[in-house]
């Protein structure tokens, strides 16, 4: 992601704990004229995008490194970049493993296989539902980018 005018950037501890500092930021740097219904599915996106951060990416290095968030408005679209330390990951073949589960989610006896995906239905789904675009690339200088991009729109 390209650091623009405008665009906020913070670190954040990796672990669990730091959720609420980071949503505190989140919520400093909201751009003025944001749709409330983009702001409330950026927060989604960022949440499931900080966890798997830390529960995945960044659970088995010592000591765990820092996760950068990014946030930005740029020609009516809300992007957001969350970096983190661990191995490359295919999220998009991870996407189309569970398409099934997004278009007809299993009943109540599927939740807890359910569990593990659910960051990925409720992914799929910004995307499918609400135009947003998602993209999870290894960097050349090691670790991976989360890449966001959801409407801007006026609220």
């Amino acid at each position: 992601m390209q650091h623009g005018e405008g665009e906020a950037q913070a670190e954040f501890p990796s672990t669990l704990d730091a959720i609420g500092q980071l949503l505190e930021w989140f919520e400093q740097h909201r751009p003025g004229g944001l749709d409330d219904m983009v702001w409330i599915q950026a927060q989604t996106a960022l949440m499931e995008g900080f966890t798997n951060a830390v529960r995945h990416a960044n659970a088995l290095l010592e000591p765990p490194p820092l996760v950068e968030v990014t946030l930005a408005l740029v020609a009516g679209s809300l992007r957001m970049g969350i970096r983190d330390q661990g191995a490359p990951f295919d999220l998009e073949t991870h996407l189309q493993a569970h398409a099934a589960e997004v278009e007809e989610p299993p009943g109540l006896d599927g939740l807890p296989e359910r569990e593990a995906h659910w960051g990925v239905i409720i992914l799929s789904r910004l995307q499918r539902d609400f135009g947003w675009s998602i993209r999870y690339e290894p960097l050349a200088e090691g670790g991976n980018l989360l890449l966001l991009e959801g409407p801007g729109g006026d609220s």
